[in-house]
């Protein structure tokens, strides 16, 4: 077959992917119609919705989710056929896209009303099957935590308190994120082949709901230019870890460079399955990981470095005791810990295994919820199935899998830049990983 078959079957995804999202608001996260595209109008709310915020229009009407569900049988059954004979230099792509037209299948599905055991959607969705964490972790990091946070009470108790202690306050919210951005853009351009024209406007205002992080309006994008707003929430919990977190994960290094790479790859090659980056696939698995591990890399692995960055950048920013900067270390330990036990909760609470009121005093006994939180609130921990397998699951499959391929961290940017264009394997991955990690 030729590559205009192959073509051919990859516009089929895409307008199989843009259909879907009529009825799953939260999947397309990134859509390039085009090389240029510019908002014509003020016609927009600020209060509206996140990237991307215009309207794809036709593309996403005129089909059942019967209809969705029947067509992406029949194309992955073509894709199958197609891998029989593919070329060398296609197998990757062909592999890509019968990997996400499985995960399109599989969110139609559940968009039908079906219900698949948690280990099962995530390996379908996302490629990934996360295994069962060990929980005596959870023990001992609060027991750390304990011996090391200041205060007296219980160990839920400190964890709370110094939750508090290191949130940002309401009026130098704006000076904090706008430094941070800056801060993390710089080090991206130090190490990457970037433009350098695709940092956003920084904004802070009350938004509708305390659980909304930030909004982001896009204006305009061409080959080197992204032009977005991001509006943060004045009435979010920001803590010095998650600013770090949603600066270099949500912008640069992290969505906002996977943004740029993927819309020139789109334009370099008319791929049609670049110009889409939705949430419910391998892709997305890749792209959160990555963005979260890239933090990392930008300190090359240092704890100290990354403790004098949150010191100088955010602490000092911020007004706050920056003798607490000595524990962030542990803190981000204690976070990324945290991350495992929301993910064990929800997969509980998602095969039955646990109820809701169970789930919310696991996570409280070890601070990782609100202690005033009610029990359902386990269930709002992410709005998308599965979060905590694409997001903390995937970066340390991403982690592991760029240790191995690499000597050093100038490497893996190197590799991050490539696998920002090309079509990335998360089951390969996490089979290196697994090697590595044995």
């Amino acid at each position: 077959m030729s590559e205009a078959a192959l073509n051919a079957m990859a516009q089929q995804y895409l307008d199989l992917t843009l259909c879907k999202s009529r009825y799953d608001d939260l999947d397309i996260q990134w859509y390039t119609e085009g090389p240029f595209w510019r908002r014509t109008s003020m016609r927009f709310s600020r209060d509206y919705k996140i990237l991307p915020d215009y309207e794809i229009a036709d593309a996403k009407h005129g089909k059942t989710l019967e209809d969705i569900l029947d067509e992406s049988e029949h194309l992955g059954r073509n894709l199958s056929l197609y891998q029989k004979t593919a070329k060398e230099e296609e197998k990757d792509r062909v592999g890509y896209l019968i990997a996400h037209t499985r995960a399109l299948r599989t969110r139609t599905r559940m968009l039908m009303g079906e219900k698949l055991p948690f280990d099962q959607m995530t390996r379908e969705l996302y490629d990934l099957t996360a295994p069962e964490y060990d929980y005596s972790r959870f023990d001992q990091i609060a027991e750390e935590l304990n011996q090391a946070l200041p205060g007296n009470g219980t160990a839920q108790e400190k964890i709370w308190e110094f939750r508090r202690r290191i949130s940002i306050p309401k009026d130098r919210l704006l000076e904090v994120m706008k430094r941070t951005t800056q801060e993390f853009h710089d080090m991206s351009m130090e190490r990457m082949t970037l433009t350098g024209n695709s940092m956003p406007r920084v904004r802070v205002r009350d938004l509708p709901s305390p659980d909304l992080a930030f909004l982001s309006i896009l204006f305009a994008y061409d080959y080197n230019h992204l032009e977005y707003e991001r509006n943060f929430n004045v009435k979010y919990p920001w803590t010095v870890d998650n600013v770090i977190e949603c600066i270099g994960h949500e912008m640069e290094p992290g969505h906002l460079t996977f943004y740029e790479k993927r819309t020139q790859t789109y334009i370099d090659t008319c791929w049609p399955e670049m110009a889409v980056v939705q949430q419910f696939t391998p892709s997305s698995a890749f792209t959160e990981g990555s963005a979260r591990h890239v933090i990392a890399m930008c300190f090359d692995y240092s704890a100290e470095q990354k403790q004098e960055f949150e010191r100088q950048v955010i602490f000092r920013t911020a007004g706050l005791d920056e003798g607490l900067a000595e524990l962030m270390p542990l803190w981000h330990e204690y976070c990324e810990i945290a991350g495992y036990g929301k993910l064990e909760a929800t997969r509980r609470v998602w095969d039955q295994v646990w109820s809701c009121k169970e789930a919310a005093a696991f996570l409280k006994n070890y601070g990782m919820i609100d202690r005033d939180a009610a029990d359902e609130a386990v269930l709002h921990l992410a709005a998308d199935d599965g979060h905590f397998v694409a997001h903390d699951y995937a970066r340390d499959v991403v982690k592991e899998y760029f240790h191995h391929r690499t000597k050093d961290v100038k490497e893996q940017w190197k590799l991050y830049e490539e696998l920002c264009c090309g079509h990335m394997c998360m089951s390969e991955m996490e089979r290196i990983a697994s090697q590595t990690r044995h």
